[in-house]
């Protein structure tokens, strides 16, 4: 495990923090700052992460200056009051990050390059990997299969259900999301739903599987920058074509690592702005995706 101890990061001064949701306001629909004290200090902190009373919050991160990203958690303690950001349980030496948590909190998925079972070199492409709550916390990390198929791939999410998504490369020069379906405590072969996106990848799922929400960038309409667009389920099963979501989610920087909370109100996201390497973490009223649902 690497030593976190001479980071300043890992002493970052949480004594105004206290509630749920880190104490911050339920935001309207207008996106709102995400405590920018912890988030915005100089490193990339993204893929925000709330368990269903919001009371442990989880977030990857990374120094400005390397990629190597880490799985970090913070828990609120029986007086409010927070515990200082620290690696999470299943955080390696390695390069983690897009975490995701199951509504039901039982479960943390994300994506990994740490060595897979019976190897030493981390692998070349991303693997998913996950690990289910116990008793006394998280239990052993584990690669996901979908099938019998190591799931590669970025970027998971998963449903009440249990089903499984997460974007992949159908080939070269398209992005695709797939899910695998939950039954019966494994997951079966993964499925394509969406593809004919030339870059993307960063995606939710609804806890209802109602909606996705899925990064995309380098399309004549947002000049190169990263979007997020929304795809409906609708009445047949199908998924419908990708719709911007606009403003006030989207301006004219970078916005990806959308993410929903379990209880399907609030609505994560991350701005970056390139020029100056400022990036910062938001949150709305998931009311702004519902409002552009296909109406029947």
């Amino acid at each position: 495990m690497t030593n976190h101890s001479s980071n300043p990061f890992w002493t970052t001064d949480v004594k105004r923090l206290r509630g749920p949701w880190l104490g911050e306001d339920f935001p309207g629909t207008a996106p709102k700052e995400l405590c920018p004290e912890l988030l915005a200090t100089g490193r990339y902190s993204f893929c925000t992460v709330f368990s269903s009373d919001g009371d442990e919050f989880y977030f990857a991160t990374a120094d400005l200056k390397q990629e190597i990203g880490h799985l970090v958690w913070m828990k609120m303690k029986p007086d409010g009051s927070w515990t200082r950001p620290e690696p999470a349980p299943f955080n390696s030496q390695w390069n983690d990050n897009d975490l995701c948590m199951s509504p039901n909190g039982q479960r943390v998925a994300w994506r990994s390059w740490r060595p897979l079972p019976g190897k030493k070199e981390p692998e070349k492409s991303s693997a998913l990997w996950a690990s289910d709550r116990t008793a006394d916390g998280w239990g052993a990390p584990f690669p996901i299969q979908c099938g019998d198929e190591i799931a590669y791939g970025g970027y998971p999410g998963i449903a009440q259900s249990g089903n499984l998504y997460f974007a992949g490369r159908r080939s070269p020069h398209e992005c695709c999301v797939y899910r695998a379906r939950y039954d019966k405590g494994t997951y079966q072969d993964r499925e394509p739903i969406l593809g004919g996106m030339e870059s993307g990848g960063d995606l939710c799922i609804s806890p209802d599987e109602s909606f996705l929400v899925i990064a995309c960038w380098n399309l004549p309409e947002n000049n190169g920058a990263s979007d997020l667009y929304v795809s409906f389920r609708m009445f047949d099963g199908a998924w419908s074509p990708l719709q911007n979501l606009g403003a006030p989610v989207n301006n004219e920087l970078n916005e990806n690592c959308p993410m929903v909370s379990p209880d399907g109100r609030r609505f994560f996201f991350f701005r970056y702005n390139p020029e100056t390497e400022e990036s910062h973490s938001y949150w709305v009223d998931a009311a702004v995706i519902e409002s552009l649902r296909p109406a029947g």
